[in-house]
């Protein structure tokens, strides 16, 4: 866990002052900002990674070729 044990218990106290179906949509608008920021993540590393393969920086091959590649280093 990233943030403070201290900070977020604080944090769950809080949430559990509310009434259950304030919690549930809490839930929800977490779980939704969640899946917006890795969508954001995964733009970022497509774009990395069409701009690694367009500067020639990525390798074709198999998945054979990939593991013969790995043992001998």
């Amino acid at each position: 866990m990233s943030v403070e044990p201290a900070k977020f218990a604080d944090a769950l106290a809080s949430v559990e002052t509310l009434p259950l179906e304030d919690q549930a949509a809490l839930v929800e608008v977490v779980n939704k900002r969640i899946a917006a920021t890795r969508r954001r993540e995964m733009i970022r590393e497509i774009a990395a990674a069409r701009a690694d393969y367009r500067r020639g920086n990525v390798k074709r091959g198999s998945a054979g070729d990939l593991m013969r590649e790995l043992r001998s280093k």
